[in-house]
């Protein structure tokens, strides 16, 4: 791979490069210094840009922009597996470096003015900006980089342990020089990943229990802080009047409400009832029954609101995760057997007005859904462990099971009976057993929305013998469950950017399989997904990234760990005629933070 650079020394000047790559620079070359990291090409922005393009950098600042949530909160620390953090507390910290949205992933500087990249990727070292300040006037440092790394690797989520495992050591070599050695070089990612990393101030934090909960507003240096809270019903956020990065190029344009305040709400159809109350003013819609059934245009006008399905340039796969732990649920064959219990054209038909996409990948709607058969750079990673995949894999295309075109209920009852009884399952009266132990599983849900689509799902299970029983918990115990994998089925979004990349590890490696708050729900534990997730993170281009991250999920999709069930390619939203937004918003997320209110009889 070629680079475009230039590195001009004069006494103790040094320029920065606006064209960045991680890796493939001869050994004996200088570090590179530079603004942004893209993990593929060239930034898009180059060094001396003013603002992101989805911005609007002469929005008005002011006004509250409220919302609602769901459940409750007990925290204000998003960074632990313990409690249930408030809603936007990760507004209280800046991070290291700033996403763009309009790129698969590239990042800017943000407390870091400019990043020092190895050649060799060995290492990565952040220049932190002398103007970042701590909500309470002090300097952010590259001590306090150097403790929130370690904090977080010792104490913080099981995320985070994973997700920092290919960092050897962190030193401070100057007050703002933080320099990370990597135990290799092979993780092209490794830089941004760890430029996403917010910055926790030691003097606030040191003597602090970091993984108990609690409500004690802490000091941050981020755009909003806390300012008023009723323990697991509201809390307001307040922009910081002098925020150290008000005028940085990644803010440019965000950040425009004087007050961000969050109402929580028992469960969707309550907070429904409250937005058409006038009680907050922006809400996304995840449900069509909601948007169809529920909302009309004419109400919603008088009412002062509008609503809008905006373009998703990289939508969610929901499944229905199956916990392997259980021991029903260990085979394959009995996992795959569920799925023919579900009526997707159905469900989507008389439930949902034919809104939903069906998804047959965990990437459905974006460039990296398997579709077809395995092409040669993906058999080149699947091809050495064929003995231990399913034969399928590698000669028919992936369909969902039930999903298969025209086929009838009683084909599909037929089709998931042989599977069980291949299984070793036997029907008795109207069950199925197996050593003496009836086939009976248990759906954990918090949402009502979910527990509709489980009804359905319980039904059909019914007629091919298999009993579902249903348990709705409030969100803080779903939460918890979750975190100490207590649960059969689950109905799960495994998160995605437009870049998959090391994440993948702590939603599918085994290392992640029995940590106590991991993301690998379904338990999933497999010498070829681990392989394959290692590869995600070496790839040098866009093409061997398809390639690994294809693979992965057919091993993922022939596995039958989940059962994927639909995505929406658009954000159904609902918002108050007085919130604008960009003229061109970014294709990745939908970034409220662009948004601002226009007062009345002004534009």
């Amino acid at each position: 791979m070629l680079f475009l650079f230039q590195r001009l020394i004069t006494g103790l000047i040094t320029s920065w490069v606006t064209l960045v790559a991680v890796a493939g620079t001869p050994s004996s070359s200088p570090a590179i210094y530079t603004h942004a990291v893209a993990l593929y090409g060239t930034p898009k922005y180059p060094g001396g840009f003013t603002h992101f393009n989805y911005t609007n950098p002469n929005a008005p600042k002011g006004g509250e922009l409220r919302q609602a949530a769901i459940g409750t909160f007990d925290t204000l620390n998003p960074y632990s597996d313990r409690g249930t953090a408030a809603a936007a507390s990760n507004l209280i910290y800046d991070t290291l470096l700033a996403r763009s949205w309009d790129e698969p992933l590239t990042k800017y500087g943000l407390l870091a003015e400019k990043i020092e990249l190895n050649p060799d990727n060995n290492w990565v070292a952040f220049h932190i900006n002398p103007k970042a300040r701590f909500h309470d006037g002090k300097p952010v440092t590259a001590r306090d980089v150097k403790f929130t790394f370690d904090l977080f690797r010792e104490k913080g989520s099981a995320f985070y342990k994973n997700f920092y495992k290919d960092v050897k050591e962190v030193t401070v070599t100057s007050t703002y020089r933080a320099l990370f050695h990597f135990s290799s070089n092979q993780n092209r990612e490794l830089p941004l990943i760890l430029g996403q990393m917010p910055v926790l101030p030691e003097h606030y934090w040191k003597n602090k229990d970091f993984n108990s909960p609690g409500l004690e507003i802490p000091i941050g240096s981020g755009p909003y802080k806390p300012v008023a809270l009723s323990a697991g019903r509201s809390i307001t956020y307040e922009r910081v009047k002098d925020y150290w990065g008000k005028d940085i190029p990644v803010n440019k344009g965000r950040f425009n409400f004087d007050r961000l305040r969050y109402e929580y709400y028992r469960d969707n159809t309550v907070a429904l009832e409250a937005l058409l109350a006038g009680e907050y003013d922006f809400k996304l819609v995840d449900d069509p029954r909601i948007w169809v059934d529920h909302l009309n245009d004419d109400v919603l006008k008088k009412k002062g609101f509008s609503r809008q399905l905006l373009k998703n340039g990289n939508p969610q796969t929901l499944t229905i995760t199956y916990n392997t732990r259980n021991p029903h649920l260990t085979d394959q064959r009995v996992r795959a057997a569920l799925g023919y219990g579900f009526d997707f054209e159905t469900v989507n038909k008389n439930q949902f007005h034919n809104m939903y996409q069906r998804a047959d990948s965990y990437f459905s709607g974006t460039r990296f859904a398997t579709s077809g058969l395995p092409g040669r750079p993906e058999l080149q990673l699947l091809s050495p462990w064929k003995s231990s995949l399913p034969e399928p894999l590698f000669n028919q295309p992936y369909v969902p099971p039930g999903g298969e075109p025209n086929l009838s209920t009683r084909e599909k009852k037929k089709e998931a009976l042989k599977l069980l009884k291949s299984a070793g399952y036997k029907i008795s009266g109207r069950y199925l057993f197996k050593d003496g132990r009836r086939l009976e599983l248990e759906a954990l849900v918090s949402l009502q929305e979910h527990e509709k689509t489980m009804l359905v799902f319980q039904k059909g299970l019914a007629g091919i013998g298999i009993k579902l029983n249903i348990r709705t918990v409030d969100p803080a115990q779903y939460i918890e469950r979750i975190r100490n994998q207590d649960f059969d089925l689950v109905m799960h979004v495994y998160p995605h950017t437009p870049s998959p990349g090391t994440e993948q590890s702590s939603h599918w490696g085994s290392r992640a399989a029995n940590q106590h708050g991991s993301k690998n729900l379904t338990g999933a534990s497999l010498p070829a997904i681990d392989a394959i997730i290692g590869q995600i993170p070496k790839a040098k281009n866009v093409t061997e990234l398809e390639a690994a991250v294809k693979s992965m999920d057919r091993i993922l999709l022939w596995q039958q760990y989940t059962l994927p069930l639909w995505y929406l390619p658009t954000w159904p939203v609902i918002k108050r005629d007085t919130l604008q937004t960009p003229a061109h918003p970014a294709p990745y997320a939908l970034d409220i933070m662009t948004w601002w209110i226009e007062t009345p009889g002004k534009k």
